[in-house]
């Protein structure tokens, strides 16, 4: 027999083996995507924590990027999406929860500031006193005006109140003004608590054509009692002038008018 009948030598390349007590491939980075997950829930607890989300989403996003080029198992690759997207979920839901509240909060501050300044505007400082005393030792809704309009100790405490610039020409305007919330100027956190400082206007007519308008300036605090919100007065200024907004380049009424009440006209008050 010829060797060229000779059947052909066929070569087989060798199985690979296969250790199944080896881990998968990448399996390490996937662990560590995971444990970056949990590290951006961090930012969960407040701004200051924000940088850990941040850290956390930039390190999946290499672990990711490294995995696909080193063609890594599928479960090494699951882990790591599921590290990514958890820290993704972290990051982006933190600062949105964040603002959100904070709109809620100035939303409130200025629906309390307005009704302060009503309560004062049509004739019942009783209420705008309470509103500027704590919380903890406010009397109720049904003991507010006997208190203060009924007692020594209560009539003198509203006296008081009544004799401050900016309240008593509040008054002097027998109810012909109207106050709106203009903007908040500063929000900031004390202790448990959040101060806000707001500006509202207050307009009336002086004649049946000539409009006045003038703002008070109001710090308010927001604190929490058992998971109630409580708002308080903390300090209050008229004749002030904007710190920003349109009407910061104009001299409206600002601290530069005196605070004196001549006849029916009434000059915005400073404290």
């Amino acid at each position: 027999m010829s060797e060229s009948s000779l059947p052909p030598e066929t070569f087989f390349a060798p199985a690979e083996e296969i250790d199944l007590n080896q881990p998968p491939k990448g399996s390490g980075w996937g662990l560590l995507s995971i444990f970056l997950a949990i590290f951006a829930l961090l930012s969960l607890f407040g701004t200051t924590w924000w940088i850990c989300g941040g850290l956390a989403f930039l390190g999946c996003t290499l672990i990711m990027l490294h995995l696909n080029r080193h063609q890594a198992s599928s479960l090494a690759r699951a882990m790591a999406i599921g590290g990514l997207c958890l820290s993704l979920f972290a990051i982006s839901y933190a600062p949105t929860h964040y603002y959100l509240r904070e709109i809620a909060i100035e939303q409130q501050a200025e629906l309390f500031g307005n009704e302060w300044l009503k309560n004062i505007l049509i004739g019942k400082p009783y209420r705008a006193l309470a509103a500027s005393t704590r919380p903890e030792i406010r009397l109720s809704e049904t003991q507010l005006k006997p208190y203060y309009l009924d007692t020594t100790e209560g009539k003198k405490e509203l006296n008081q109140f009544k004799n401050k610039s900016l309240v008593k020409c509040l008054m002097q305007l027998n109810g012909r003004a109207r106050s709106n919330f203009y903007l908040t100027e500063n929000v900031r956190v004390q202790d448990q608590s959040q101060i806000i400082t707001g500006l509202f206007s207050v307009s009336y007519l002086e004649t049946p054509l000539k409009k006045k308008t003038f703002f008070v300036r109001l710090v308010i605090k927001r604190s929490t009692t058992n998971g109630k919100a409580e708002w308080s007065i903390l300090r209050f200024r008229g004749g002030v002038r904007p710190r920003k907004g349109a009407y910061n380049q104009i001299a409206l009424y600002s601290s530069a008018i005196d605070a004196t009440i001549r006849g029916n006209s009434v000059r915005l008050c400073t404290l």
